[in-house]
């Protein structure tokens, strides 16, 4: 993984990063179309275009990393010493996917926040998104460690060692550094040029240019939950990565 001005670079599984994204604004409607053999017949959402190759999909690597249910929850843990800003900056990013799967999926996927309610739904939300200040040292901005079926150790940081003398991220990069780990916990590994695309999944930004939600991260969504809109028995993804091309 990369952690942006310190030389170091370190990979753990294919989940850790610290990430930008540009969030569209709005996401637009589009018409749902007949089957065409690829996973976008079933998108009703226009996305920016993506200029990754391909998307890795998790549950090739890493068996019963996928879901196999619709309904998802998600909680927020956070340390004691949050601030406002920070807390709102990583609920925000759930918003920001709980929006894009409604209206990219119809409905048909959902992800809800239940941060707030009773504990006991918070602890058994599927996906728990800890917001630990420090962890990681200097390894990783955030990290999703998944399983079968589920994804509660969602962890992500915004100060670095006190040795390196460097001010903790911005409220608005910790949101960015969540949203690429949700999407993990989602299904989606990196981007195939992984250092060349500009995609949410890739390591492209910010030298390549502003990096984005894209069109391809949604089509690989739906290959991940095949099963849904086959409207087959519960299955994984077949084997990926997911080509971009086929948008």
């Amino acid at each position: 993984m990369r952690i942006k001005r310190i030389p170091i670079i370190v990979f753990i599984l294919a989940a850790l990063v610290l990430s930008v994204l540009i969030v569209p604004s709005s996401v637009q409607a589009k018409p749902r179309g007949p089957s065409t053999g690829n996973t976008a017949s079933v998108v009703t959402c226009h996305l920016p275009e993506s200029n990754a190759e391909g998307l890795e999909i998790l549950s090739n690597y890493y068996p019963g990393y996928w879901w196999d249910h619709t309904d998802l929850t998600i909680a927020v843990q956070a340390h004691p010493n949050a601030s406002e800003d920070q807390l709102e900056a990583i609920h925000e990013a759930i918003a920001t996917w709980s929006e894009v799967l409604d209206k990219c999926f119809d409905g048909a996927i959902t992800l809800t926040d239940v941060t707030g309610t009773l504990k006991s739904e918070q602890k058994a939300a599927d996906i728990v998104v800890h917001y630990v200040p420090r962890a990681g040292g200097v390894v990783f901005g955030g990290y999703a460690i998944c399983g079968d079926h589920g994804c509660p150790n969602i962890l992500v940081r915004s100060d670095l060692p006190p040795s390196l003398d460097r001010d903790p991220y911005e409220p608005e990069y910790l949101g960015w550094v969540t949203l690429h780990e949700i999407g993990h916990a989602l299904g989606l590994g990196h981007a195939t040029n992984l250092l060349e695309s500009t995609d949410l999944m890739g390591y492209g930004w910010p030298d390549l240019g502003d990096p984005v939600l894209s069109d391809c991260d949604i089509d690989a969504l739906a290959f991940v939950f095949a099963w849904l809109f086959e409207g087959s028995d519960l299955h994984p993804p077949a084997e990926g990565p997911y080509d971009c091309s086929l948008d």
